[in-house]
């Protein structure tokens, strides 16, 4: 005979209430009502926003471990760099930022450590964006100084930027690539980062900065820069001799432009302004389509006749 399964007496564990039911509970309950509607109000907006803090917490703590478990390869890119920068030069900078394989990601202070690494590099003139991104990518997005002249001292090649900031020459894209060669002044010393402080440089800096500004704006057929090739500031101020101009430009044909005083010191010599001296300069281009026509352009007198600026030409 079959034997009767007994029955056991043990009663069965209720299941617990899930975490929703406790809260409808905990919201019904006495400690909540005697609180008063907006006090009770406020308790529970307290503790949801310390609910979600602990969220975010846990969600950071998950992608600290995350990024720590795998193995992420660190990239440096740098965004819409101007169309002037050389591949050398975009590589100097991305290596600026100092950045090292072993660099956690997850260290909050990185970002400022790389920021002042970019900083120290001279071509760096301003920093707009640099993010950090957890698949190891960083993206920076800042200006770069663009050179206007060079200056040869021996056999190093250094260029300035338009405010007299020396740079280590690399090669430089299109028309950016063509550089006014400054000369006539003590060049000692140069080294990249460090600013030019000698008046005579900055004058001829200055001169060769208008002239670009100007070039920008007119179409190719007009523009006169990649014919300059020497900007002389030996006779700085008359130091070399009063009658002769003080600043002078020469081009890849060898002719003269006698620029005269710096910018803003016309008036005691009794130059023409400078809008004057550079309209009578791109007169005297598009007259030939070329400043190697003339034997030299004189633009510190104005004149009567301005459809001809010139005192000399050959031929």
């Amino acid at each position: 005979m079959a034997s009767k399964r007994r029955k056991s007496t043990r009663k069965r564990k209720a299941p617990s209430p899930g975490l929703g039911r406790r809260w409808r509970e905990f919201c019904r309950s006495d400690f909540v009502s005697a609180l008063g509607p907006k006090l009770g109000r406020l308790v529970l907006l307290g503790l949801l926003v310390a609910a979600t803090a602990a969220g975010f917490g846990y969600l950071e703590r998950y992608v600290r471990q995350v990024t720590r478990d795998r193995a992420v390869a660190l990239k440096v890119e740098l965004q819409d760099p101007p169309k002037w920068a050389g591949q050398e030069l975009i590589s100097q900078i991305c290596l600026a930022t100092g950045i090292r394989r072993n660099d956690d990601l997850t260290d909050k202070s990185l970002v400022q450590r790389w920021q002042k690494n970019l900083l120290g590099n001279p071509w760096v003139k301003d920093i707009r964006l640099l993010r950090k991104r957890y698949d190891g990518l960083l993206q920076i997005d800042c200006e770069l100084r663009q050179p206007i002249a060079s200056i040869r001292e021996g056999s190093a090649l250094y260029y300035v930027d338009a405010e007299g900031v020396v740079l280590p020459s690399v090669p430089l894209e299109g028309s950016a690539g063509h550089l006014v060669r400054l000369q006539g002044a003590d060049f000692a010393d140069l080294r990249p980062g460090s600013v030019i402080q000698e008046p005579a440089v900055q004058a001829g800096i200055d001169v060769l900065a208008q002239i670009r500004r100007t070039d920008e704006k007119l179409t190719w057929q007009d523009r006169i820069w990649q014919e300059l090739a020497v900007m002389d500031v030996s006779n700085y101020e008359g130091r070399l001799s009063q009658v002769d101009s003080h600043l002078v430009m020469y081009t890849t044909n060898h002719t003269e432009i006698r620029w005269g005083a710096a910018l803003g010191r016309s008036r005691p010599y009794y130059e023409a302004p400078m809008a004057v001296k550079l309209e009578n300069l791109y007169r005297s281009y598009k007259r030939f389509q070329s400043l190697g026509a003339y034997e030299f352009v004189d633009l510190r007198y104005l004149r009567k006749e301005k459809a001809d600026p010139l005192r000399q030409s050959k031929g």
